[in-house]
């Protein structure tokens, strides 16, 4: 059992990925972002340069891939 915590974390975009049993690059191709772009979303170390957020419409997609519902 996959266990996420509230909202949008590197951790839960990494269970979403096991989840979806999908690649990054597969992702980032259905978000409509690059692969550069979907790895800095998962950085966990918030101070690490490469670090980003990932913006609430793109995890709403997530969401959505994985039939959660809205946030």
């Amino acid at each position: 059992m996959l266990n996420f915590e509230v909202g949008y974390t590197p951790t839960n975009l990494r269970l979403a990925l096991a989840r979806l049993s999908m690649t990054q690059s597969a992702l980032a191709h259905l978000l409509g972002v690059s692969d550069r772009t979907l790895r800095q979303w998962l950085v966990e170390d918030l101070e690490v340069i490469g670090h980003r957020d990932m913006p609430l419409k793109q995890w709403r997609k997530v969401l959505e891939l994985l039939e959660v519902g809205e946030v």
